[in-house]
């Protein structure tokens, strides 16, 4: 804990070593999960500072980078941590085949939303209290560590620390398992942790903005949260986007990252986003679409631009600002095995892309 008769700056050394080696490759990282007593000192040390509101002790920023690290591929690296998780969403989407809701027949994305979410109001106690106090390696995705970097996430001021806590949440729901949907759920409905994730999706820090959005990204995948997620936090993503690249770090990751966010949130839930899209929204994707600066941006923003042109509820703004003759959908060879994608194109200035026509006839990609 905190309250050692180790000296502070001797402590500080050794966890300063110790960030150094969860750096390393798979085989350090879990020599270092399985060390005895490692992961619960770490934990420990971080909760009683946290518990003294003291999260800018000098130590704690190398505690949670390490535990960071050491979350990095988890569920790929030691699945058995979400063994328990796992069962339960299981049998949360074995119960969501069968009940219908009112009018609503089971296979409606709407029932399915719907009983996701109560089965996963009445589910998620379980799953937070799923075990005793943990130990070693499962500590690193137990809903107390969560919520450790959560209290963090609202009471650090130092961004190394800030990043640290919410890369370890990126980690925890990277993967399309059922495991980092287990951990998506309980961030969301269980731990609010859309209130601490809100500010730092305007962080003057690029890195810390950066991951705040790959994690909210990560946790839009999840179907039933996408309306929780949509009522909160669409409004602010897409003030981001309506604003210039610089507020987004003028980071072509963060863009693209922004883009894709917003445009799951969109089309799952559009009697939400009426009231979001408008011109400053379109024009603002109109221009990232044509910024050759930012090309996994562009193509973002294209593809959401072409999502809203498609869904005839946003229709009547993209034709406001005469983007109607400007949305060309080109199919272009694209990848090694010369795939055919559909490729939206956005341009204000022409009706055709002529990028997409040089790549489609065999030009320079």
């Amino acid at each position: 804990s905190a309250n050692n008769n180790i000296h502070p700056d001797v402590f500080h050394s050794a966890t300063g070593c110790l960030r150094n080696l969860s750096c390393a490759k798979q085989k350090e990282r879990q020599a270092m999960r399985e060390c005895p007593g490692l992961i619960d000192s770490l934990m420990s040390y971080v909760q009683s500072c946290v518990a003294e509101e003291n999260p800018d002790d000098k130590s704690v920023e190398n505690c949670a980078c390490i535990l960071h690290n050491l979350t990095y591929q988890l569920e790929a690296e030691s699945p058995q941590c979400f063994s328990k998780f796992k069962s339960q969403i299981a049998s949360q989407s074995e119960d969501r085949k069968s009940p219908t809701i009112g009018c609503f027949s089971p296979r409606s994305n709407r029932a399915q939303k719907e009983v996701g979410i109560s089965l996963l109001n009445s589910n998620a106690v379980c799953l937070l209290n799923h075990i005793n106090t943990p130990s070693g390696v499962k500590w690193l995705c137990h809903p107390r560590a969560m919520q450790t970097y959560l209290s963090l996430l609202g009471s650090s001021r130092k961004d190394a620390t800030l990043e640290a806590c919410c890369g370890a949440l990126q980690n925890l729901t990277a993967s399309k398992g059922l495991g980092s949907s287990a951990m998506s759920q309980i961030l969301v409905h269980k731990l609010g942790a859309l209130m601490h994730l809100s500010p730092l999706l305007k962080s003057p820090n690029r890195s810390l903005q950066k991951t705040a959005m790959s994690l909210l990204g990560n946790i839009s995948r999840t179907d039933s949260l996408q309306t929780s997620i949509a009522k909160q936090i669409l409004p602010e993503l897409t003030g981001i986007l309506s604003s210039t690249p610089r507020e987004m770090g003028n980071s072509d990751e963060t863009i693209a990252s922004t883009c894709n966010t917003v445009r799951s949130l969109i089309m799952a839930e559009p009697e939400v986003s009426k009231k979001v899209v408008n011109s400053e929204l379109v024009t603002s994707l109109a221009d990232l679409s044509e910024n050759g600066s930012f090309p996994k941006g562009s193509k973002a923003a294209s593809l959401l631009l072409y999502s809203l042109w498609n869904e005839k509820n946003f229709q009547g703004v993209v034709k406001k600002v005469h983007l109607k003759d400007s949305l060309t959908a080109c199919f272009v060879l694209y990848g090694r095995h010369n795939t055919k994608l559909m490729y939206p194109c956005v341009r204000l200035k022409f009706s055709t892309c002529s990028q997409c026509h040089a790549q489609a006839v065999g030009g320079p990609r």
